[in-house]
């Protein structure tokens, strides 16, 4: 999200203070680096976890309770927050971003 130029999302975050290169490097030390996608799964196919699944679902319906017809970086990034001990939150803290106020900017 923060890689982009626009979307809510990334308007929020940065004006939080986050940057792209702080936020992969802390998802790099937490996670580690991804698995390639020729690995274990069809060619082009995303593999995604269990949680990640979840945020998903979860920004979806975000999106439909916002009367949206397809889930935006808003609604993915609330998802994430709103998983209070998932790993978005835990490196927000780590950067020190407050994610009630991500929660607060998105919500308004």
């Amino acid at each position: 999200m923060l890689a982009e130029d626009e979307g809510t999302a990334a308007v929020v975050l940065k004006s939080s203070g986050a940057t792209y290169e702080q936020v992969r490097g802390a998802v790099v030390r937490m996670m580690g680096v991804g698995v390639d996608p020729d690995q274990g799964a069809a060619a082009g196919e995303p593999t995604f976890t269990r949680r990640a699944q979840e945020a998903i679902e979860l920004a979806q319906d975000e999106a439909r309770q916002r009367g949206h017809g397809t889930a935006g970086t808003e609604d993915i990034l609330l998802a994430l927050v709103e998983e209070r001990d998932g790993a978005a939150v835990r490196i927000l803290r780590q950067l020190d971003v407050d994610a009630a106020e991500i929660r607060s900017a998105l919500s308004s």
